[in-house]
């Protein structure tokens, strides 16, 4: 089995996220890849994320990651991490980057965890609210999306299968699952029944070049109760649940400037990953931040800062029963205290984050 993890996610490097990078789509009106490559055109698009992909991320992020006690990265990628040029867009590849990536966890000792967090056609956001009216995942339906995401799956594994950093593949990054919400209505996302039968299938893709002692990763999509029984046989070895814990948009959230509210947000933290241990799973927390809600005008951004600290502190400890965690994230350009690494856990002991 693996070391405890103690990670950080690289958000925003090969997926562009407006709230991690503005800069990228200032003055542009976009709001996500697609959107600044129609405003751009390929040809200037493809040049600002090359420039991107070389200077956000570099060896001294990783040098620094290992000197404030994190010892893994977990990267997301987009399902054209190898490129992809149609008539309709495209894109370079990362997969240089990814190298490079790779050769710097090995020289300052740590793991990678690489992420297939975008699919064709869209997975949605399983972090989104339920009530989010806006939630696309219509990936099951296209044409070759499924195929398409087994494709870089292997390609990964075939590239980095066998690499010492290498941690393991997440084979989708948090796709919104349609679960029952009456007798005979369900709620709008992918069919249970097609991610599991997904999930098994990339299972087989990756294992034919990842040794078992690396590990799989899959969503528990918000839902852990939801996998019992599954991939129980003994054909399926080293393979991890992961739950995304947030605490500031969904219908569970919680004021965490009452005591009340902090402590309910840390019991819901401690019941989901006991009921995802329960199944027998192997469980990490593949994100989770500072954030949270905060009453209103009343507390000031010093406040704001130091309950988003206590918040952070409290959460650490609810982990301890999974096998180790990955904030959200490691660097945003506004340094934003609840969600970059950079702020949010360099104020804690070393002794904290182990």
């Amino acid at each position: 089995m693996f070391d405890r993890i103690r990670g950080v996610n690289l958000s925003g490097w090969f997926i562009l996220e407006p709230w991690v990078t503005p800069s990228l789509f200032a003055a542009t009106g976009a709001s996500n890849d697609g959107e600044l490559q129609q405003v751009l055109g390929p040809a200037a698009y493809n040049e600002r994320i090359r420039e991107h992909y070389e200077t956000f991320i570099s060896e001294l992020d990783f040098k620094r990651m290992s000197a404030m006690g994190l010892n893994a990265v977990r990267i997301p990628l987009p399902w054209y991490a190898f490129g992809s040029q149609n008539e309709h867009e495209s894109y370079i590849s990362c997969i240089d980057y990814i190298d490079r990536a790779m050769e710097w966890a090995n020289k300052y000792e740590m793991k990678v965890l690489l992420d297939l967090a975008t699919v064709p056609g869209g997975q949605g956001d399983s972090n989104s609210s339920a009530t989010t009216s806006d939630i696309v995942a219509d990936w099951h339906s296209s044409a070759n999306g499924r195929a398409t995401a087994l494709e870089v799956l292997e390609r990964l594994a075939e590239r980095y299968g066998e690499q010492d950093p290498l941690l393991g593949i997440e084979l989708l990054d948090s796709p919104v699952m349609s679960v029952r919400t009456g007798l005979f209505s369900a709620s709008v996302g992918i069919p249970s029944h097609y991610l599991r039968n997904f999930y098994r299938d990339a299972y087989e893709v990756v294992r034919r070049h990842m040794p078992t002692r690396k590990i799989v990763v899959f969503s528990d999509s918000g839902h852990p109760g939801a996998w019992k029984r599954f991939m129980a046989g003994d054909q399926y070895q080293n393979v991890v649940m992961d739950l995304h814990l947030y605490h500031f948009r969904d219908e569970t959230a919680q004021d965490i400037t009452t005591p009340r509210g902090l402590t309910s947000a840390i019991q819901r933290n401690k019941a989901l990953i006991h009921e995802a241990k329960s199944l027998k799973f192997h469980v990490i927390v593949g994100e989770w931040s500072g954030a949270a809600v905060l009453s209103g005008s009343s507390v000031t951004p010093e406040g704001r800062r130091a309950y988003e600290r206590v918040f952070v502190s409290n959460q650490l400890a609810t982990f301890d029963a999974a096998d180790g965690w990955f904030f959200q994230t490691w660097k945003t350009e506004r340094r934003l205290p609840a969600w970059d690494a950079r702020v949010a856990l360099a104020p804690l002991e070393r002794a904290m984050m182990e």
